[in-house]
C-alpha cells in the first residue's frame, strides 16, 4: 500500500464563512493533501463558495487502486492488504486501465470535499 492517511483539514465554516471548522478531506497521501488544501485555498480566494468543493486528485497508477477503494469502495487501511472482494478488484483494475488507454502516465480523480457549519455562528 502506498503511503496514505485519512486528512482532516481546518476551513471556512459555511454559513458564517469565518469561523475555522475541522473538515474531513479522505484518504490521501501527504503529496495529494498539500495539492488538495492548494486548491481549496485558491477556489475560497474567489469567494465563491458552494457546500461542497470540487478539486483534482492525481494519483500514479499504483495509487489510484489504494486511492478508489480506500475513498470510493470504502475499505480500511487494513482490508487494503488482503481482504478486498474480487469483483471490487477487478472494477477498480478496469477503471484505472481505461483512464491509462488515453496515454495518460497519471490519472486524475475528481475529489468532492463537504464543507461543514461550525456550532457558534449567528448565522440562521
Amino acid at each position: 500500500m502506498t503511503d496514505f492517511q485519512y486528512y482532516f483539514h481546518q476551513l471556512p465554516c459555511f454559513n458564517c464563512k469565518k469561523a475555522k471548522v475541522n473538515t474531513d478531506l479522505g484518504w490521501l497521501t501527504a503529496a495529494m493533501k498539500d495539492d488538495v488544501v492548494a486548491q481549496m485555498t485558491a477556489i475560497i480566494a474567489q469567494d465563491n463558495v458552494e457546500s461542497e468543493l470540487s478539486v483534482n486528485v492525481t494519483c500514479t497508477k499504483d495509487e489510484a487502486r489504494d486511492y478508489l477503494l480506500l475513498n470510493f469502495y470504502g475499505y480500511s487501511e487494513e482490508k487494503l492488504a488482503d481482504q478486498v472482494k474480487a469483483e471490487d478488484e477487478k472494477e477498480v483494475a478496469n477503471e484505472i486501465t481505461e483512464l491509462l488507454e488515453e496515454g495518460n502516465d497519471s490519472v486524475v480523480f475528481e475529489h468532492e470535499i463537504v464543507l461543514q457549519s461550525c456550532t457558534d455562528c449567528d448565522v440562521d
